[in-house]
């Protein structure tokens, strides 16, 4: 761990031994005293309150994640490490949003990895907006695993929306949960797709999952699609948007030439970054 002085309002605390629990699934009280730059005593206090909160359960010395709620919420599927293309296009998603907005994710593992990230911002997690009892960010989940991510941070307000849960996405689906999202408006909406098309635009596998992210999409002011290379000249079963609903485009790897001619033609911002594969 690095000895570094960090604010020390509750609220920040909370989300930097969150965060280390995540990565680490258990945390002594002397070695978060020592990243934190705080007494032991105050680290205990926060241990016994943490554990109240059922965020996490203490042990003798220390704290333990509990296991149903982190390995759904903090742990990158199988082949997501940190230099993959996914992770990189999270990475610059993650840096298009502002403290104090309201933000939506449909699941995947992309819109996961970005959310895990914007959560976990130090101006989000930590900055003013929290420590003023404001929420630092406002998250809307059509994904539970999304949900439990940012539940365990203080400063996150969590939206979730009702209906039938998809095993394998952890989406939300149903009459349930279109009707509570048309209630709700978003400052930025993150959208993964399995493939990515000019004429079929953005698909899924479920067209349940697409009718709950078409909602979301039309009452987000921005829209942002996540894609990596593989995406491209592929199509599944249900369409989600056409290519023009998009705002922008984050994408990590070879664009082809058709795709970056039609956004160019729909003005859809298109921002490149780096990763296996790009």
């Amino acid at each position: 761990m690095n000895t570094q002085p960090r604010t020390r309002d509750k609220a920040s605390r909370w989300d930097h031994v969150l965060g280390l629990l995540a990565r680490d699934r258990s945390l002594s009280v002397v070695d978060v005293a020592q990243e934190l730059g705080i007494s032991e005593s105050t680290v205990r206090r926060d241990f016994v309150e943490m554990e109240r909160a059922q965020l996490a359960r203490r042990t003798h010395g220390g704290l333990v994640a509990i296991d149903v709620a982190y390995s759904l919420a903090a742990s990158p599927r199988a082949g997501d490490g940190e230099g993959s293309a996914r992770e990189a296009v999270a990475q610059a998603a993650a840096e298009l949003v502002s403290p104090g907005q309201i933000v939506g994710f449909n699941g995947g593992r992309t819109t996961s990895g970005t959310a895990r990230r914007i959560v976990a911002r130090p101006d989000i997690s930590g900055g003013p907006a929290g420590s003023e009892g404001a929420p630092g960010l406002t998250v809307v989940c059509a994904a539970l695993n999304i949900a439990i991510e940012s539940v365990l941070r203080p400063s996150v307000r969590t939206v979730v929306l009702g209906g039938v849960a998809e095993p394998h996405s952890f989406e939300l689906t149903g009459p349930l949960a279109t009707a509570t999202m048309r209630d709700l408006w978003l400052d930025v909406m993150f959208v993964g797709m399995i493939g990515l098309d000019v004429e079929a635009g953005l698909t899924c596998h479920s067209d349940a999952e697409a009718g709950v992210t078409r909602t979301m999409i039309g009452h987000a002011r921005r829209v942002v699609g996540l894609a990596t290379a593989e995406k491209f000249s592929t199509r599944a079963l249900a369409g989600i948007c056409p290519l023009a609903a998009l705002t922008d485009l984050v994408v990590a790897g070879a664009v082809p030439d058709d795709v970056r001619e039609h956004l160019r033609e729909k003005e859809v911002r298109l921002v490149e970054v780096g990763g296996i594969g790009a």
